[in-house]
């Protein structure tokens, strides 16, 4: 909270919309520059034997996984962004249509306020329980058997 001045000019100054994905930004760059920083200090002095050359394959076959495996969470944050703005439009779309479409016609046939809010939720709820199974099937329909 100390930070949100700097963090608002930041925002400002790179045109960023939204404070999480600026935020998921600068952990990564601070990330990066700790283990740029990291890299540059040896870990252990590597004696003259023969094992050095297994050493060194092994070494950098598993620098490569870590490599892969920050790019894959890389990847993995931004399509967690891409997928929140998603839900976002599509609930503030949702939400608009029934406030200014559903709702004005069912308050004129007597619909109280708390009975709309109830159908909404209700409706609401339906679409996860459809979203939920849908996900549950293609998450089975990909398991091997």
């Amino acid at each position: 909270m100390d930070q949100i001045d700097t963090i608002n000019q930041i925002m400002k100054e790179t045109g960023e919309p939204t404070e999480s994905v600026l935020l998921r930004k600068l952990v990564d760059e601070a990330l990066a520059a700790r283990r740029k920083k990291n890299q540059s200090l040896p870990l252990i002095q590597e004696p003259d034997t023969e094992a050095n050359p297994r050493l060194q394959t092994i070494e950098t076959l598993l620098m490569r996984i870590v490599r892969q495996g920050e790019i894959s969470l890389r990847i993995e944050d931004v399509c967690l962004g891409l997928l929140q703005d998603v839900l976002v439009e599509a609930y503030a779309s949702r939400r608009l249509s029934w406030e200014f479409l559903v709702g004005p016609e069912l308050r004129n046939g007597g619909v109280d306020v708390n009975e709309l809010e109830q159908q909404f939720k209700l409706q609401t709820d339906r679409a996860k329980d459809y979203a939920y199974g849908l996900a549950a099937q293609i998450k089975e329909s990909q398991n091997p058997r």
